[in-house]
């Protein structure tokens, strides 16, 4: 995936394969739970010698020298972990280093990452781990202390918006994709797939524009998919901004795909000050929602806070 290939973490590794000075550890963080796996594989690739054989097969999951666990959908549970220590003592068949690709490390219970954690700290010769996590927080910091961290959190809006527009050449509207997935290229990936950002645009600008105490609970409500709130904040956060430029008299700056009618009227219920105070409320919200806040609570109260700031 080229746009991985761009990141610091890719480059990391790239540097630690090309000086020889690999190591046999390596705890990828990175919230894009749709793109993790493939993330690992790009690594297990760089650290397999790029090969273009074995690149083509580690792709398809079909390398003898690279195994991934767990299968797609599962969980690592002890038996995996078992089978992982059994087989890093086993010798590479054709390359260089066996790799053993973890996805979703942070889904292992305390007695899989412990029993992991033997394996972490005496690593057999010519053994690499790739972790992935999309969080850190139930990853067991002895785990985490036996690995290089790697974290890419977001990309740059412009790569985003590079890659839809290579991987979804029907959609016109790739920046404002990009705009809108937070630098999460599987949430551009969701949106891409999905359909008009006008629609969503236009139904989150009438939310703005008639904001009430009452309309806060149901939207809160609506909203509350653990799954979509993500999207919808980001969305959110982008209209608001666009609010402002109405506000401000920059129709030409604007990116939501709002209809222009209803920004104007939703701009004449807020003050600027209130326009730059709600896109902060949705920031904030974002990052206490990474530390598993309550979804409905916590729309709640942004919309309140939207409210009483205007």
């Amino acid at each position: 995936m080229s746009v991985f290939c761009a990141s610091k973490p890719y480059k990391i590794v790239a540097g630690d394969a090309a000086q020889g000075k690999l190591s046999h550890a390596y705890l990828l963080v990175c919230p894009d739970a749709r793109n993790l796996r493939d993330f690992l594989k790009e690594l297990a690739k760089l650290v397999s010698g790029g090969d273009a054989r074995v690149c083509d097969l580690i792709e398809r999951e079909m390398y003898a020298d690279c195994l991934i666990f767990p299968a797609p959908g599962a969980k690592l549970t002890v038996a995996d972990v078992r089978n992982i220590v059994d087989e890093s003592y086993i010798k590479p068949v054709e390359g260089a280093k066996k790799i053993f690709v973890l996805d979703n490390v942070q889904d292992m219970n305390a007695a899989a990452q412990n029993k992991l954690l033997k394996v972490l700290e005496e690593p057999p010769e010519n053994v690499c781990f790739l972790l992935g996590a999309t969080n850190d927080f139930a990853v067991l910091p002895t785990v985490r202390s036996r690995t290089k961290r790697l974290d890419l959190f977001t990309f740059p809006e412009k790569a985003i918006e590079e890659h839809i527009r290579r991987t979804y050449p029907h959609r016109s509207d790739a920046a404002e994709i990009a705009a809108v997935s937070g630098g999460i290229v599987g949430r551009a990936e969701e949106l891409a797939e999905g359909g008009s950002l006008d629609e969503t645009a236009e139904e989150l600008s009438v939310l703005a524009m008639n904001l009430s105490l009452a309309s806060a609970i149901t939207a809160a409500k609506k909203y509350a998919d653990k799954e979509k709130t993500a999207q919808f904040l980001s969305m959110l956060r982008l209209v608001y901004r666009d609010i402002l430029m109405v506000k401000l008299g920059r129709e030409d700056l604007l990116l939501s795909g709002g209809r222009t009618e209803i920004l104007r009227k939703a701009a004449a219920r807020y003050t600027a000050a209130a326009l730059v105070n709600a896109q902060e409320k949705i920031a904030e919200t974002e990052r206490n929602l990474k530390f598993n806040a309550n979804v409905s609570a916590s729309l709640e109260t942004l919309f309140v806070s939207v409210l009483e700031g205007r």
